[in-house]
């Protein structure tokens, strides 16, 4: 027999096996999976599978994914394969109690028809959840998307938790302010998330049946009332606490000599009781009448995106959160709890006394030339050992719990926050907000044990102080200067009204008006000079990396390219001298 057709004879042997190996043992070799980023992303973590290790009753997962729709976008679709990819994972360490169904709606399909039908975002496709257990109801994510992607387990989790709980979870709301007349929309809000208890303000003890608690304006409740509250939350219950250094709801001024300072102390924390946050970057800036100008109101801070801890559950689906003459949190000297910001101020935010202002309502623009600026916390988790206030306990009480080994409390430094005023005078998520705190602090532990993770992308530390401490210098350098540009610009617009001219306008050229237009247009100049003697060295150094980066690669292959050449020259050379 040739020697080729011999060879050609064994390779469709081997083909013909390989084939067969497949098909018969591929289902029967276990399933190797190497996770090799950093929070192993990929992989279900230990809370997951605790969560479904407790499921009683199959349920049902419709995964809803538009591969081919023209509006999605790469990035998308790279998104929708991880979705895909991880809730195959939850099918297989369900074992069995989870039944995936993967579905590419085709358009104006039947398919697509129950998507829409049941709530799920067609934008750019459907790319979304629907969960169904039998005799209790659906739920539905209607989209997934790669910014949320931190919370994707946490999302996933929470929606089989929902259709596998009996009832919604109970809360107990405590407040020193009347809620039903201040806060309407929020309370109609939680009756329908919540199996919702309204207890006394002048309760001494917390039903065991409730295991989350919202309390308000704690300083207005007598002493009893905030010994009961600590109990609680040494026993293990979890607590959301709205603090307020001033209260635009509250009738009556709050004791200066309230019990709360020591029980913040004791959980590690504080929050000035006679200081305001005020923020220029974060101010609202409302019309304050028909044909006034706007009136900046440097106390209400609408707090956006980059102001929220977009890893928390708190800031889910929020755009904004607006809050009204907030405090500002800060650990104590020697705490020992973890203090994590959810909502946070801009760098240039300040706190100031509070008897400088008649009103919360009519606050002065912040024009503090010499005072410090940084950012402040205005609400935060804090989570960690802590002991009691009342070691004592109180007159008629005895001394109760004296430590915990960890308590779960988020404080937020301003109560009007959850008033209707607030909630309804600009577009805002403060009611989402609160359910989504609430929510988390009411899940079982398994679920709320289920951290965010994330592909880390982050600038190299040096890098990111530089950037920061340019930023601070630039700012106090700049600060005198953007004032008097503001000064400037009002003075020129009072001078220089617009004007409805038809095709051209007249100059004015009064030397008052000349003079206000020069320094108008210098003042910039002189601001970016600033920047960019205070952002240099950040340059230089982004300058440089950018160049390493483009000749990383490039720079070896040249230096290996030349090494070969040169030595097949040299080769060469001797060969050549050899024959001679």
């Amino acid at each position: 027999m040739r020697p080729a057709l011999l060879t050609g004879m064994t390779l469709i042997v081997i083909s013909l096996l390989f084939l067969a190996f497949n098909l018969v043992w591929i289902k029967h070799i276990p399933d190797i999976r190497w996770d090799a980023s950093q929070q192993k992303i990929h992989t279900l973590s230990l809370p997951t599978r605790q969560l479904l290790a407790t499921l009683e009753n199959p349920l049902d997962l419709y995964y809803f994914n538009s591969r081919n729709d023209p509006r999605r976008s790469q990035v998308l679709n790279r998104y929708g394969e991880r979705v895909e990819d991880l809730l195959k994972q939850y099918e297989k360490a369900a074992k069995g109690m989870l039944n995936l169904h993967i579905i590419d709606p085709p358009p104006y399909s039947e398919d697509a028809y129950k998507a829409a039908l049941y709530g799920l975002d067609d934008q750019h496709g459907f790319l979304g959840l629907i969960g169904t257990r039998e005799g209790i109801g659906t739920q539905r994510i209607s989209t997934f998307s790669p910014d949320h992607e931190a919370l994707l387990e946490y999302e996933i989790g929470h929606l089989i938790h929902t259709l596998t709980r009996s009832g919604p979870p109970t809360v107990g709301v405590l407040s020193g302010l009347k809620l039903q007349t201040a806060a309407g929309q929020l309370l109609e809000q939680m009756h329908k998330h919540f199996k919702l208890m309204e207890l006394s303000p002048t309760t001494d003890q917390i039903p065991s049946s409730i295991e989350t608690l919202m309390v308000v304006h704690p300083r207005l409740l007598p002493e009893r009332t905030l010994y009961a509250t600590e109990q609680f939350v040494l026993r293990g219950g979890k607590l959301m606490i709205l603090v307020d250094p001033l209260s635009e709801t509250a009738s009556d001024p709050a004791p200066a000599d309230s019990a709360l300072d020591g029980l913040l102390a004791a959980w590690g924390i504080q929050m000035p009781s006679d200081q305001l946050l005020i923020d220029n970057v974060h101010a609202s800036s409302p019309l304050s009448g028909p044909g006034t100008t706007r009136v900046q109101q440097a106390s209400r801070l609408n707090v956006l995106r980059q102001g929220m801890n977009a890893n928390d559950i708190s800031s889910w689906n929020l755009s904004s959160v607006t809050v009204s003459s907030s405090g500002a949190l800060s650990l104590i000297r020697k705490s020992h709890t973890t203090l994590t910001p959810l909502l946070q101020s801009s760098r240039r935010s300040v706190l100031l006394d509070t008897r400088r202002f008649d009103s919360a309502l009519a606050l002065e623009p912040l024009n503090e030339a010499n005072t410090p600026m940084r950012s402040h916390v205005i609400a935060a988790r804090v989570e960690g050992p802590a002991y009691s206030a009342f070691p004592n306990g109180i007159k008629g009480q005895p001394a109760g719990l004296q430590d915990a080994a960890r308590i779960q409390v988020v404080v937020v430094t301003d109560t009007d926050m959850l008033t209707d005023t607030v909630v309804s005078s600009t577009p805002n998520s403060n009611v989402r907000f609160v359910l989504n705190t609430l929510d988390n602090l009411a899940a079982p532990a398994a679920l709320a044990s289920i951290r965010p993770r994330t592909m880390q992308s982050r600038t190299p530390h040096l890098l990111t102080q530089m950037r920061e401490a340019a930023a601070q210098s630039y700012l106090q350098k700049a600060g005198e200067l953007e004032r008097r540009f503001a000064r400037t610009e009002q003075a020129w617009q009072q001078q220089n009204p617009r004007t409805t001219d038809v095709v051209t306008q007249t100059v004015d050229t009064t030397v008052q008006l000349q003079a206000l237009n020069k320094e108008r247009l210098r003042l910039p100049f002189e601001m970016h000079a600033l920047k960019m003697e205070a952002y240099a060295q950040v340059l230089r150094l982004e300058r440089e990396l950018a160049l390493l980066m483009v000749l990383a690669v490039p720079l070896p292959l040249c230096l290996i390219a030349l090494a070969l050449s040169l030595h097949q020259r040299r080769r060469r050379s001797v060969h050549a001298a050899a024959a001679y």
